[in-house]
């Protein structure tokens, strides 16, 4: 089901179209919501109860306008949810797809979806998604991975968990800038 605007009935009489309908994104995430739901067949009372417990409540009629597409999910409502489904937030970001090659979208980025989870995963730079090898530089990748990942994650790095980068320079690089940008925050 496509979302391109949603119309909603105000009032007898009165149509009120969304400015900002859902994105690919928020499309992706009310799919998955709906998905892992089922999967799991708790029915929205249920959800509605472990989203309570969790201090987040989402009435079952918020959790049936998020899966229509109605209701947006804000980044607390995400994390709560990916909570009370047993999943992590990035299942609910990423599109449910059966191939690594396959094309999807995302808001504001279109290529493959191991390409998207390896973002999410702090991985691969934006700029890589849907660019073939030749246009993706190493460099790039790994001032994304020092700007985007905190300094004690990437000072325990090692060169096998970074995917498309070998050369031992650009690990003591990634150290480096990391070492640097603490100290910046340590004399703050």
């Amino acid at each position: 089901m496509s979302l391109d605007a949603i119309i909603l009935i105000d009032e007898p009489g009165q149509v009120v179209i969304k400015k900002n309908p859902l994105g690919p994104t928020g499309n992706t995430v009310r799919e998955n919501v709906l998905r892992y739901r089922t999967r799991m067949n708790l029915g929205y009372a249920d959800l509605a109860r472990r989203l309570e417990a969790l201090g987040r409540p989402i009435p079952v009629l918020g959790l049936s306008r998020i899966e229509r597409g109605e209701r947006r999910v804000d980044v607390d409502d995400l994390l709560a949810l990916a909570v009370a489904l047993g999943v992590s937030p990035t299942s609910l970001l990423l599109p449910d797809t059966t191939d690594a090659d396959e094309t999807v979208t995302a808001t504001g980025i279109d290529g493959s979806a191991a390409d998207l989870l390896g973002w999410l995963r702090l991985f691969t730079p934006s700029a890589h998604i849907g660019k073939p090898a030749d246009r993706r530089f190493v460099r790039d990748a790994i001032r994304f991975i020092a700007d985007a990942r905190p300094r004690w994650d990437i000072e325990s790095l090692t060169l096998e968990e970074l995917p498309g980068v070998g050369h031992l320079e650009y690990a003591a690089e990634i150290t480096e800038k990391a070492r640097q940008s603490g100290s910046t925050t340590d004399s703050a």
